[in-house]
């Protein structure tokens, strides 16, 4: 009997249909910062992330229960009585640390900093992963990777070098924009968290997985909306389509495109974002908002995109890219049987 033909994945198989998705999912995931910029030019920052996680959850969970899928029960019984059900544990700390928190806090610094500048912070994500991951994952760190890892953070001292090294500028306006910064850098640590959780959070479908984290995400985000004003009258109709743009574009249909890239091509080829999202950020915001960052900046890019590329293992390529969604769904895909198409 002849043995089954064993698929390929990685970037030598993708064909038109691949390199489309990608496409799509590297548009989606660089517009996120650009309708960020638009939609908070109008309404606060609580309003825009707890709008979008909201938004968010309920196209997803509408996904899902098209795919014929439920949630897991809220409470499981035992011999000591009932408990929360384990997956609903790992989907709330996912949702918690990866999109509660986050998403709160890019609308929060892009007040201060350029759409593009929040973007290049993105571009150090995946080495937060490398290091968390050698202590919670029991993943290795070679030389390449250290290596990265420095040059990745040689390039954020290069994004916020002339105000650690300026006194003057850490007050007023110069401050408020560093402080900014390392709300920037602490949103992609918590992205990279999320990313080491869903490694080990139990095996469920990759669909079931996306809704659930959205959906904890949006309920623990809700209750910031009791410390900021709420003034629907003086929202514009660009501010509220952006939101909306940002719960279904970045955070639900990247999702669904996710799981379809890393099913079809492998997470390899989803990877090639990781190199590309940051620039198209820093495009769309000077052509949309004439924005105009300083040489630095593309020079801390540069620096950060090599350490991403140095730090690749050969055998398991760094799998973040775009939106915090890619790096939480990507695990739990890959985990799932390669043959079975339904999630």
């Amino acid at each position: 009997m002849t043995p089954p033909t064993r698929r390929h994945s990685g970037p030598a198989a993708a064909g038109p249909a691949e390199w489309t998705l990608l496409a799509l999912l590297i548009a989606l995931g660089s517009s996120s910062f650009t309708f960020i910029h638009a939609a908070i030019e109008t309404m606060p920052p609580q309003i825009v992330a707890v709008g979008r996680l909201w938004i968010a959850a309920i196209a997803l969970y509408i996904i899902m229960r098209a795919k014929g899928r439920r949630f897991p029960p809220l409470l499981v019984r035992t011999k000591s009585g009932r408990r929360p059900h384990l997956l609903w544990a790992w989907m709330g700390g996912v949702g918690i640390i990866g999109y509660s928190i986050p998403f709160l806090i890019f609308p929060w610094a892009q007040q201060y900093v350029e759409s593009g500048l929040a973007g290049v912070y993105m571009a150090f994500m995946p080495l937060w992963t490398l290091g968390l991951a050698y202590f919670f994952a029991d993943e290795k760190l070679n030389a390449r990777r250290i290596a990265g890892f420095l040059m990745g953070f040689a390039g954020v001292l290069i994004l916020m070098g002339p105000e650690l090294m300026n006194a003057e500028a850490m007050r007023g306006v110069s401050g408020t924009s560093f402080a900014a910064q390392g709300g920037l850098l602490v949103a992609t640590l918590c992205y990279a968290v999320s990313v080491v959780m869903s490694r080990r959070a139990p095996a469920t479908r990759p669909r079931v997985f996306t809704a659930g984290i959205v959906l904890m995400g949006a309920v623990f985000a809700t209750p910031s909306l009791l410390f900021t004003p709420f003034d629907p009258a003086s929202w514009s109709a660009v501010s509220i389509a952006s939101v909306f743009a940002l719960g279904l574009g970045p955070t639900a249909l990247a999702g669904i495109i996710i799981i379809m890239i890393i099913r079809r091509a492998g997470a390899s080829f989803m990877a090639l974002g990781n190199y590309v999202v940051p620039a198209v950020a820093v495009i769309l915001g000077a052509l949309i908002f004439h924005e105009r960052l300083e040489p630095p900046v593309f020079l801390a890019l540069a620096v950060i995109l090599a350490g991403v590329a140095v730090s690749q293992s050969r055998k398991r390529p760094v799998i973040e890219t775009g939106d915090a969604l890619a790096a939480d769904i990507a695990p739990i895909v890959e985990r799932s049987d390669p043959v079975q198409k339904s999630s």
